[in-house]
């Protein structure tokens, strides 16, 4: 029997090498068929408005020369191919490479990296923004979800996923807020629908949808400009435009509610009018001025008149830092000279302070602001701080400042009428001053006694206030208000004396809003 080993053996390798070379032809018939080709496809969209990438004047779409969509082959898994815009934009002709043996086509614009094709021929992966670029007449293009479905390899017809909600606006602003009840952004699928595709969203939901200038610095200019949002049925919104110049100095928000359900439906353009800054139906809330938010400012009702205005005073909740406003309104703060932008200390603990550089003798006339042997600033009486050498706006920015000397006494004055009062009860043992308007939205201030610093150690620390005025007087010399808990009135708030310019005070900044 051994002897017929080796043959059998012969034979058996032949026929593995036989099978193997077929298998190996199977593998490479299958690769032949399947493989990519060069492929053109014209694509047309919607007559009436086709969520694309830039609206003509007749709410009809153009492609864009950047334009580029997903087609998947429905071989295998789907092949997510990369197809690129690459005849005339009225045209549509976009071109790429797909399975030589595809019998049908999906797609998808805009194209979207990592978006597949399931089982069921749904396309997962596919996301509307919930921040879109405002785009003047049009809307943000990878915004505009499309979808198509065709058997034919050289035509495509896209079908509108999303809703488009126009809104003018006749004033610039920083941003456009619309926001619903429902979800109308996020991560999901799509679903072809036999030409009426829809999305479900999964992941990302969002309520809101925010239009953002094209860059960080930029702003929306008066226009017409388009929101892309999800299809919905029987939901309610708002819109809110964000008004800002300058986005450290001023941002007030300008809201419409709607009182009644809305339908946005896809391919519909939903136009929600004009809207004008001056308009009578909105809610008007400030959300910060510079780097404090609306929650750290307090209106009690003083106006003063400067330069022939009239202007609101808007009061800090709390004591100027070196890094903005103290976290409580019984925080003493930090202590700056008059003039100087920051403190002359990087910490201290009781009377140990740590100097800065430059500043070793700590608050004296040697290291205070325009000082040598004299100021050559502000020197006459009544001299206000410009905003370079105001430590409020240099911190806080907008239109903070320290308050001026008239401020100070207006309040005073203020206090002796009924519709003011001023408090010496400490608040959370803290002892100073609170000022309260008595009359309609009762609002209050309080002034801690946090002392001053002078030379290297505080004086009166706990027992009273001394809060810097934007106001110099002569010389080496500037305007402030004291506090002292422990006297009557009359005494407890001077809001009338003067000071060295070396000394270290507290700040309690304001913001004056024109009448």
């Amino acid at each position: 029997m051994k002897k017929y080993i080796l043959p059998l053996m012969s034979i058996a390798m032949l026929m593995a090498m036989a099978s193997c070379s077929s298998s190996d032809d199977e593998v490479a018939e299958i690769k032949e068929e399947s493989k990519l080709v060069p492929m053109t496809f014209t694509a047309t969209q919607e007559s009436n408005v086709g969520t694309r990438s830039a609206l003509n004047g007749s709410n009809g779409v153009d492609w864009q020369t950047s334009d580029m969509i997903s087609v998947f082959d429905a071989v295998g898994d789907g092949h997510n191919q990369r197809f690129t815009l690459t005849g005339d934009a009225t045209e549509g002709i976009f071109s790429g490479e797909a399975s030589s043996e595809a019998t049908s086509f999906t797609a998808v614009y805009p194209y979207t990296d990592g978006a597949q094709l399931e089982s069921d021929g749904i396309v997962s992966g596919i996301t509307l923004p919930a921040e879109q670029t405002a785009t003047p007449n049009s809307f943000d293009p990878k915004a505009a979800l499309m979808m198509a479905y065709s058997t034919d390899k050289s035509k495509l017809d896209f079908k509108n996923v999303v809703s488009l909600v126009k809104v003018t606006t006749d004033f610039p602003c920083k941003k456009i807020v619309l926001t619903a009840i429902d979800n109308i952004a996020g991560t999901g699928k799509l679903t072809y629908n036999n030409g009426e595709p829809s999305i479900a969203l999964e992941t990302n939901k969002s309520q809101t949808v925010t239009l953002k200038p094209a860059s960080e610095d930029g702003v929306i200019d008066a226009g017409n400009y388009y929101i892309a949002i999800c299809p919905l049925k029987d939901t309610r919104f708002s819109i809110s435009f964000i008004n800002s110049t300058d986005t450290k100095a001023y941002t007030k928000a300008y809201t419409q509610t709607s009182s009644k359900y809305f339908t946005f439906q896809r391919r519909e353009i939903k136009n929600l009018g004009t809207f004008s800054e001056s308009g009578t139906s909105w809610t008007s809330t400030i959300e910060s001025n510079g780097n404090v938010k609306a929650s750290q400012q307090v209106d009690l009702g003083l106006t003063i008149k400067q330069g022939g205005k009239t202007y609101k005073v808007i009061f800090a909740k709390s004591n100027l830092t070196d890094k903005g406003l103290a976290e409580k309104e019984t925080d003493y703060g930090d202590y700056f000279a008059w003039g100087a932008k920051e403190p002359w200390y990087s910490s201290f603990s009781g009377n140990n302070f740590t100097w800065k550089p430059g500043k070793p003798g700590g608050y004296t006339d040697d290291n205070a602001p325009y000082y040598n042997n004299g100021y050559y600033k502000y020197t006459r009486d009544g001299d206000i701080l410009e905003p370079s050498d105001d430590a409020a706006n240099v911190i806080l920015h907008g239109d903070w400042q320290l308050p001026t000397k008239n401020i100070w006494v207006n309040l005073k004055e203020v206090c002796r009428t009924m519709n003011y009062s001023a408090y010496f009860t400490p608040i959370n043992g803290c002892k100073g001053c609170q000022v309260m308007r008595m009359t309609g939205n009762i609002q209050y201030i309080f002034l801690p006694a946090a002392g001053h610093i002078a030379q290297t150690w505080f004086n009166r620390y706990g027992s009273k206030g001394y809060y810097w005025t934007g106001t110099g007087a002569e010389n080496q010399w500037a305007w402030h208000l004291g506090i002292d808990p422990d006297q009557v009135f009359n005494f407890a708030i001077d809001a009338q004396s003067w000071s060295p310019r070396r000394y270290g005070y507290s700040v309690r900044p304001v913001r004056l809003v024109a009448e």
